[in-house]
């Protein structure tokens, strides 16, 4: 049966040629199944393979029939009225020939010719893309079939001519500048140039893109000189007189000691025009006069957060308005290293006795005021003050200013314990009084603004006259903004961002890191009856694939020291070496991504909530919804958002919710867990601070409050390491903290900006040193 098809087959294609007469086909006695259309023939055409088309006069449906490409000489077919027979090939019968005479064919079509007349189509049909993909295969496969060239250069005028009615003018541009480039005799192409790019120029002036107003001008001359000389006249002249008018703002501004204002105008008019006259030398003496530092800031936090703050933009910020009794500025083999800001701080070394000596050129606190507020009862509403007064066995004051403490038992680091603010006079006044070099001031400028306070400006040999955290929603904006001139220093990078900078950063860019770790949590409502039960808990966190957001989604697949998921919220440092990893034990994993077991473990929990609401007799209210508290942050925005992703996958839909860095409770923030962004500075005094701010008392088992107790009371490093490393397991087990991962997070600024020092830890640890060198600090743009 199949040969008797295959032959009907032949002999219906033969006269469709008209080289048989019907009768020939259809006198057999069975009839052919109807003739399907081939799957070659659903494709575009332009994603088909060469064929021919022929069209010969005895056809009886007048159609023409695909044939194997041929091949004359000269690449086409005769002209005129040529003699003899062409064979041919039949796509659809391969493998047999034909021969059809010359003089019956009525149309010959090559496949060239084909996409030619389909590009042209899309192209009166404004399909530029579709034609130009034609006009690419041609290109490609028949370089030299005549009418290439005319078809492009009319899709290039057309499109350009399209996207300029659009607005898009430097597509426009590139379009006819291509035209010219390819077909420099086309006629009135210089004249539509000149059009677009007058368009184009203004444009980038009226939106006070002075740079890019400034590239086009000079490009514009370059390449066609004379044709634009007019223009570019007019538009330098615009120029000149915008800059100009922004100087004569500035110095009325300076006439007035107006600096701040006067320093905007300025970087102003540079920005328009960097060569106008007397412009750099004004930039550099307000400098000098009114040095302002510009920050761009992925995490802006609270202006004024409270002095108990561990997160990571609070204490950026703390650093600010507050100066405490001790403060840690890095780390040696054995833990954190302090000095103090009002004195000095002695230890002997059997670490049970602490002498502290205040200088009066540093602060008008005696040991007089120090001893009341150590034994003032009103002092235990500072928590940290709280953590050291039961340690104090006994302590007296020496020549007014040295006060010498005995503890009642020895502490690996005493000088740890007194990181709070000495105070003078009434120790009962809540907040704690600011004592910091700044103050927040109020501009009309969007973030934060702050300025010198009354006697850090008589103190100090040259400080910022203002610091400002001018707010931007990514680290690709914010390196935007340092890139051209207008910040000084970009606070925080996301890890691919520092990533990509540490392999090349340009010259006139420093690129740091903080020492201190950033530890990413996730805080639980525990008034929520199911974030209650520790097994729900459990379930949350194999829901999450914290793998997978900090390496493929923060990292961008790269690696960075410092970056890794974490068993629990303890530092694990840039590696087991950094000093500041001595609380984690490697030994316990981090959970691993399981959403079925997420799933088995949520069942378990809600089983075991039926049956207590069924004991109490209670119904128990379903969970519709997880609402996520986070802050207005970078990272954490985009941690957030996966993690919604991740638990809506099993089940668990998510709300997200913007909240204050600062706020503690999630129960307050009307959330169901609180993602804070921690900075664990030494973790023998800010890890059990963490739990005793985040975790309310009556959620914590007497065994985790004694594990924390005991924690506190290590008298060696030795039982330090082992009294923290229990601690480690319980938080793990318990989850009363759900840890996701650590960073180190990484900064970067300007060379013009001095004494910014190596590796802090927070941003703002030497701002008394910070210097703008006025010849570095010229605007860019």
């Amino acid at each position: 049966m199949k040969s008797f098809y295959e032959l009907t087959r032949v002999l219906t294609w033969l006269a469709l040629l008209g080289l048989l007469g019907p009768s020939t086909v259809f006198a057999q006695e069975e009839k052919p199944e109807e003739e399907k259309i081939p799957v070659e023939m659903t494709k575009p055409l332009l994603e088909r393979q060469p064929y021919d088309l022929v069209l010969v006069d005895t056809a009886k449906d007048g159609k023409p029939v695909r044939i194997k490409p041929q091949v004359f000489p000269g690449g086409r077919p005769p002209s005129g009225t040529p003699t003899g027979n062409l064979t041919i090939e039949l796509v659809d019968v391969p493998g047999r020939q034909f021969a059809i005479s010359w003089r019956n064919v009525k149309r010959y079509q090559q496949f060239p010719q084909l996409l030619l007349d389909e590009a042209r189509s899309q192209l009166q049909a404004k399909n530029f893309d579709l034609s130009f993909r034609y006009l690419q295969r041609l290109k490609n496969e028949y370089a030299n079939y005549p009418g290439i060239d005319a078809i492009l250069e009319e899709l290039l005028v057309q499109n350009a001519l399209e996207r300029f009615q659009s607005g898009a003018l430097d597509e426009a541009l590139g379009m006819l500048e291509e035209a010219r480039r390819k077909y420099p005799n086309r006629r009135n192409l210089d004249t539509s140039i000149q059009s677009v790019g007058q368009r184009l120029v203004q444009g980038q002036i009226d939106a006070e893109n002075w740079e890019s107003a400034r590239q086009l001008i000079g490009r514009f001359e370059k390449l066609y000189g004379q044709a634009f000389e007019e223009s570019i006249n007019k538009w330098r002249a615009e120029i000149a007189q915008r800059a100009e008018s922004e100087m004569k703002i500035a110095r009325q501004q300076i006439q007035q000691k107006d600096y701040r204002s006067a320093l905007r105008a300025t970087e102003m008019a540079l920005s328009i025009d960097p060569d106008i006259p007397s412009g750099k030398e004004q930039l550099n003496e307000l400098i000098r006069r009114y040095p302002q530092v510009r920050i761009a800031t992925l995490a802006p936090g609270e202006a004024n957060p409270p002095h108990s703050t561990l997160t990571l933009s609070g204490r950026r910020n703390k650093r600010l308005i507050y100066r405490d009794l001790s403060e840690i500025v890095g780390y040696g083999p054995e833990g954190g290293e302090y000095i103090s800001p009002f004195g000095t701080m002695l230890r002997p070394t059997d670490r049970f006795e602490m002498t502290v000596v205040v200088r009066d050129r540093l602060t008008p606190v005696t040991g007089f005021d120090l001893s009341r507020q150590l034994q003032d009862p009103a002092s235990q509403n500072d928590p940290i003050v709280a953590r050291l007064t039961p340690l104090i066995e006994d302590l007296a004051v020496r020549e007014v200013r040295q006060v010498d403490l005995r503890l009642r038992l020895p502490h690996v680091r005493p000088e740890a314990l007194f990181g709070f603010v000495p105070r003078k006079g009434d120790v009962s006044k809540f907040p704690v009084p600011q004592n910091g070099p700044f103050r927040e001031a109020t501009f009309q400028d969007e973030g934060h603004a702050f300025v010198p306070a009354e006697d850090f400006k008589a103190s100090a040999k040259l400080p910022p006259s203002e610091i400002q955290m001018l707010p931007f929603a990514s680290s690709a904006e914010a390196m935007s903004a340092l890139n051209a001139g207008e910040v000084h220093m970009v606070d925080r990078l996301d890890p691919a961002t520092a990533k990509r900078l540490l392999v090349e950063t340009p010259d006139d860019l420093v690129v740091d890191h903080y020492r201190a770790p950033t530890m990413h949590i996730l805080v639980p409502n525990l008034d929520n009856p199911y974030l209650q039960n520790r097994d729900f808990r459990r379930g949350v966190l194999y829901g999450i694939n914290r793998q997978d957001i900090l390496h493929s989604r923060l990292l961008a697949g790269e690696d960075l020291e410092g970056c890794a998921v974490v068993s629990a919220p303890i530092p694990v440092g840039m590696n087991l070496e950094d000093p500041v990893a001595y609380g984690y034990d490697p030994s316990i994993e981090p959970r691993e991504y399981a959403p079925q077991m997420s799933i088995a473990l949520r069942a378990i929990a809600a089983g075991e909530m039926r049956k207590q609401a069924e004991e109490l007799k209670q119904a128990l209210i379903p969970l519709d919804k997880l609402v996520i508290g986070h802050p207005n942050s970078e990272i954490s925005s985009q941690t957030c958002l996966s993690i919604a992703q991740y638990l809506k996958r099993i089940g668990l839909p998510c709300e997200l919710k913007v909240v204050s860095p600062e706020i503690t409770s999630p129960a307050e923030a009307g959330v169901d867990l609180l993602y804070a962004e921690i900075q664990i500075a030494e973790p023998l005094i800010d890890v059990p601070r963490m739990f005793d701010q985040y975790v309310p008392l009556v959620h914590q088992r007497q065994y985790f409050q004694l594990a924390l107790r005991q924690l506190g009371e290590s008298q060696s490093w030795q039982e330090v390491r082992e009294r923290f490393w229990s601690l480690h397991r319980l938080a793990h087990d318990d989850l009363l903290i759900l840890p996701l991962f650590q960073t180190q997070d990484y900064f970067v600024y300007r060379r013009s900006l001095g004494g910014v020092g190596y590796q802090p830890i927070s941003l703002f640890q030497q701002v008394e040193r910070w210097d703008v060198a006025p010849a570095l600090d010229v605007v860019k743009n």
